[in-house]
């Protein structure tokens, strides 16, 4: 008797095999850009926070212009002319290195986060702290008066998200 010889079997194995190495490669390059999108997510909101106790520090270190509401302008650029060439203070009133205070935090959030923005105030403790997106530019806020306590809100573009959407974050805080 004659036996037939089987060919191409082992091409076959080897060709099932490479598409399942694939289909693994493919999942690890999508498991390590996602890790990657999250990172940056996750970097974003620690300089968010590192930025909101920034200009909480240094609103402790300037109480009488936080009492008269010096620090809770609305977001945007400001200017602080007082400051020296040599970044000496020393020559500013209090109501001056609470506007320096705004100006340097505002252009560190710019710095820092994509499309950075941020806002001080005092809580408006009747309104629901998540700011929707249409309310970004004017978050509730309560009048300086009050004895609510100071909201830090920063806002920037998290497109490395799942959702793309702008994220909001806020620290509320006894001064």
């Amino acid at each position: 008797m004659r036996r037939l010889k089987q060919s191409g079997f082992n091409l076959i194995e080897v060709m099932i095999a490479l598409v399942v190495v694939s289909i693994g490669l493919l999942g690890m390059a999508i498991l390590q850009m996602t890790s990657l999108q999250q990172n940056q997510s996750a970097y974003h909101r620690s300089q968010a926070t590192l930025l909101a106790y920034d200009i909480t520090d240094r609103m402790r270190a300037n109480m009488d212009e936080v009492d008269t509401g010096s620090y809770f302008a609305a977001s945007g650029a400001l200017t602080s002319d007082c400051i020296s060439y040599t970044g000496s203070a020393s020559g500013c009133t209090p109501a001056e290195m609470a506007a320096h205070d705004l100006a340097e935090w505002q252009a560190s959030l710019v710095n820092e986060l994509p499309e950075g923005s941020g806002r001080v105030c005092r809580s408006d403790v009747d309104a629901n702290l998540v700011v929707l997106d249409a309310e970004i530019a004017n978050p509730p806020c309560a009048a300086n008066n009050s004895n609510n306590p100071v909201v830090v809100y920063v806002w920037w573009n998290d497109e490395k998200s799942a959702s793309g959407a702008t994220t909001q974050f806020s620290v509320s805080t006894e001064l």
